[in-house]
């Protein structure tokens, strides 16, 4: 039998878009979008140049660990290409080719950019690991020329500072939503600790003669290969199994799952439905938030669709990243015990 639709009266409690809100939806998507990519490319520019610099200056120079520097800034040149295609993919609507939308792209990347970084630090490490063993065992290592060093990790530092500066400043200003500008801006910083580090380590090497470190002189430059990779290796590893989660479906974390069942709950109060469960979700920049709701009155489509309406404002205005939900009708609780999911 056709339902009568839901009285307009208790549909009223539903105020106009906050002013919060509206300040979130104020930038336009393509606003947004150009934002992101022009701020990608001078990333790419950049870090080329630094990639370029560090194979050079590792050649004159003959430090491995110039050559990690110079490997980083190649991977930043990669993933800063790869990240402009998706930062493209990532504003569209959903359609029939993928009808939860393209978001998931982003996940993806952020995911195959920590496995390379894992990759390279890993193989960096275990070399120089083995030049260690080898010099233990008496073999001979060549000494590193020092003197394009300073300046090379001087101006490597600036432009990685400056690097990181301009990503986190294109993502404030792009609607802080953007994943791929905070790894990018992240992976900026890494790159300016290695250079600092590594230039420093290397001039103060000739410091140690004569005092009770002069041992460590001639494999300061494998000991800093290992070092520095074992130091860095923790962050793309922790950012590995978050967008690991992300892809794999994981709800979010619970102090987000928490704070919007209270909005919803106060959402909804004084309606004729019950709030059973949500699930909250991340994947990239988004939040995909399932409602279930139990009715005690008949709704038409129309109601649904401004439940649905609301709830997508209300978590915007909360959680300030886009968001996309969907309410589905239903006596039973989705999950045998009800909260965080």
């Amino acid at each position: 039998p056709v339902t009568a639709p839901l009285a307009i009266e208790p549909w009223r409690i539903f105020s106009e878009p906050s002013k919060r809100a509206r300040q979130i939806m104020s930038l336009a998507p393509l606003d947004a979008r150009q934002i992101e990519i022009r701020s990608l490319r001078i990333g790419v520019y950049a870090s080329a140049c630094m990639a370029v610099a560090g194979v050079f200056v590792h050649v004159l120079s003959g430090s491995y660990a110039l050559l990690l520097d110079g490997l980083y800034s190649a991977v930043m040149v990669g993933s800063g290409l790869v990240a402009s295609r998706i930062s493209r993919n990532v504003v569209r609507p959903p359609d029939r080719a993928y009808p939860y939308g393209y978001d998931g792209q982003e996940a993806l990347y952020v995911l195959f950019r920590s496995l390379v970084l894992i990759g390279v630090l890993s193989f960096a490490a275990i070399s120089g690991l083995s030049t260690l063993i080898d010099y233990a065992s008496g073999g001979s290592i060549a000494a590193v020329t020092l003197g394009p060093v300073a300046f090379y990790s001087t101006s490597m530092v600036a432009i990685c500072w400056g690097l990181a500066w301009r990503h986190q400043h294109d993502w404030n200003r792009s609607g802080r939503q953007s994943q791929l500008l905070l790894t990018e801006a992240r992976a900026a910083r890494i790159d300016a600790l290695i250079s600092g580090l590594t230039g420093i380590a290397l001039l103060g090497a000739p410091l140690l003669k004569g005092t009770p470190l002069a041992a460590l002189s001639p494999i300061i430059d494998s000991l800093l290969v290992l070092l520095v990779s074992l130091f860095i290796l923790k962050e793309p590893l922790k950012t590995f199994l978050n967008a690991l989660a992300q892809a794999a479906g994981a709800s979010a974390e619970t102090e987000m799952v928490r704070s919007t069942r209270l909005a919803l709950e106060d959402l909804l109060a004084g309606l004729s439905c019950w709030l059973l469960d949500l699930t909250v979700m991340q994947v990239g920049r988004t939040a995909f938030v399932v409602v279930y709701l139990n009715p005690n009155q008949p709704m038409d489509g129309a109601a649904i669709d401004l439940i649905r309406a609301r709830i997508e404002e209300r978590c915007l205005e909360l959680l300030a990243m886009p968001v996309r939900s969907e309410v589905i009708l239903t006596a039973t609780p989705p999950f045998s015990t009800t909260g965080a999911s």
